[in-house]
């Protein structure tokens, strides 16, 4: 199975090369990396060139230069690779040795178990590091309240909990996405990559930090700062701010749906209508029906704004 790494990057020289030092420290034998600069002003382009020269393993993108933003330069990079295998990396992570092979091989049990033809999302933990790689948190699925077991669609639907960089997907699933992901229509591609695994075949975890999540200041989005109780106490003061996280879920629905239209499974379809018509449904029904769909959220307090503020 040939196996590509897919590196976007933006402005990130500073970071840049405790990744890619990182990358070619995988214990897997057999892997490239297809890299994409997307129009950086500082001296990133300059860096992934030299990894280029230095290492046959990396691979320029077709269409550095341009710029995308984040999920666009993915799409564009996932549109180039013929890759079996391929997993997400970003610019300012530090990835384990074994990353690649740990993560390798529980997608090869997955095909083995469901199918080639099957499209299938692996994913893990990571630990939190601060702005010098120091460690700060052991674990992001302990520190951001979420569940292991969220990998089914009515779970994912209400509150995403794969991260892209911490991803692997297979020729099936990455050509779902490809081929439907519109990055201006996409809130974040890790969400529309895991409602496609979800939607369409299956989403697995690998209960392991396999990559250093590096916090700061440039971070487009990331781990919260704040211990989950606080910010849960903080949400359920802030009103108007959790019933936005929650109306996000159902705009976002709305655009996965419209984006597969009728190549969305039945069971899908009958899942997302449902959550959908769920909004204009007084209080208490509302509630009840999005408990019965099994659409919770993954952490006590959670569950709790979606009860109070959905």
């Amino acid at each position: 199975m040939k196996t590509e790494i897919l590196l976007a990057a933006y402005n990130g020289e500073k970071h840049l090369p405790a990744l890619l030092d990182s990358l070619k420290a995988q214990t897997d034998p057999d892997f490239s990396v297809r890299f994409q600069d997307d129009g950086s002003d500082d001296g990133t382009a300059e860096l992934l060139s030299a990894a280029a020269k230095e290492d046959r393993r990396f691979i320029p993108g077709s269409e550095a230069g341009r710029h995308f933003g984040p999920a666009g330069n993915f799409l564009s990079l996932m549109r180039q690779t013929d890759a079996d295998f391929v997993l997400l990396c970003d610019q300012d992570d530090i990835w384990d040795p074994e990353k690649a092979a740990v993560l390798k091989q529980a997608l090869l049990d997955a095909q083995a178990e469901y199918g080639e033809g099957t499209p299938l999302l692996v994913h893990s933990d990571c630990r939190i590091l601060d702005e010098d790689g120091e460690e700060t948190c052991e674990s992001f699925f302990r520190h951001q309240g979420w569940d292991p077991a969220a990998v089914t669609l009515p779970r994912l639907l209400v509150q995403n909990n794969v991260t892209g960089c911490t991803l692997i997907m297979n020729r099936a699933l990455l050509d779902l996405v490809a081929e439907h992901g519109k990055a201006k229509e996409l809130f974040m591609h890790d969400w529309f990559i895991a409602l496609t695994a979800a939607s369409f075949g299956r989403v697995a975890f690998v209960d392991r930090p396999l990559t250093g999540y590096r916090q700061h200041g440039d971070n487009s989005i990331g781990a919260s700062r704040e211990n989950l109780v606080l910010r849960g106490f903080r949400a359920l003061g802030r009103r108007q701010d959790a019933k936005r996280r929650i109306l996000l879920t159902y705009t976002h629905t709305r655009v996965f749906c419209k984006l597969y239209g009728d190549k969305l499974p039945e069971e899908a379809k009958r899942i997302t209508s449902a959550y959908l018509e769920t909004r204009t449904m007084k209080k208490i029904p509302r509630v009840l029906a999005v408990r019965r769909l099994g659409c919770t959220m993954q952490s006590r307090i959670t569950r709790i704004g979606q009860v109070l503020f959905g």
